[in-house]
């Protein structure tokens, strides 16, 4: 089980088993609320085309029917509310639009992607936090947690982290990419890998030499299969080290 380390208040260490850590930045509480704001904006804006477009022609005709489209409202505001949440943090892997605009992203508690179970764990306390009183218990439960979680968080063994954002070449952000052949052929991508994802490749590329030989093996395949299914190739995999520089560098180059 990865295990956490909080350091300078801001950033927190997650090692793995295999003794490699990651660090993570905590999402700052600001971030999350501009993130907040812009999802609610976006929300607002929908949930109101929405509204028009099924009743406004009755509350233009028929201004007693007040209670039909309070009803609607409602309904709307509920569905909108919380599907928008587990539909982009789904398909945006931990994000929403607001939180990428922020650069801030979900992610499990042992620093893996979320998954549908966890997306729908999390997001379940959005209906409880619409109560009296429950939003300002969350929001003083974040202040108070050393990881900034609010209740759906800690239900689901989430934190909020910011986005890792770096540039191939920066020296901060080097990477040993010996095998690197450069007439060989680009591997083919369907789906783009985020910067989360890349990080831990390099963290795995950088630290790999540590772990028994092996184990350091059996992890460097695991994580190219992984990496496979995720940018949508069968390519065949001769040397996994070199597949998972060549995928770093194609990855990397375009961030």
């Amino acid at each position: 089980m990865s295990k956490f380390q909080i350091k300078k208040e801001k950033e927190i260490i997650i090692e793995t088993p295999e003794k490699i850590r990651f660090s993570y930045r905590i999402a700052e509480i600001g971030s999350r609320i501009a993130a907040y704001m812009i999802d609610q904006l976006i929300q607002v804006i929908v949930t109101l085309t929405i509204l028009w477009l099924l009743v406004g022609f009755a509350i233009t005709s028929l201004r007693d029917m007040t209670f039909i489209t309070a009803a609607f409202l409602m309904i709307i505001t509920f569905l909108m509310r919380w599907f928008y949440y587990v539909l982009f943090e789904l398909i945006m892997e931990g994000q929403s639009p607001g939180k990428k605009l922020m650069r801030i992203r979900v992610i499990r508690d042992n620093g893996d992607s979320l998954d549908f179970e966890t997306i729908i764990f999390r997001n379940f306390l959005r209906i409880v936090d619409d109560f009296p009183m429950i939003p300002l218990l969350g929001g003083f439960i974040s202040l108070i947690d050393p990881r900034g979680r609010r209740l759906g968080d800690l239900v689901a063994n989430t934190i909020v982290v910011k986005e890792i954002h770096y540039r191939l070449f920066l020296p901060d952000f080097h990477v040993n990419l010996n095998r690197i052949d450069p007439n060989q052929e680009l591997v083919p991508i369907k789906r783009k890998l985020n910067e989360n994802e890349l990080y831990i490749i390099r963290r795995f590329l950088n630290d790999y030499h540590k772990l028994p030989v092996t184990r350091g093996d059996e992890l460097a395949w695991d994580l190219a299969r992984q990496v496979q299914e995720k940018i949508g190739t069968e390519t065949e995999i001769n040397d996994v080290f070199l597949f998972l520089e060549r995928i770093y560098q194609q990855h990397g180059t375009d961030h």
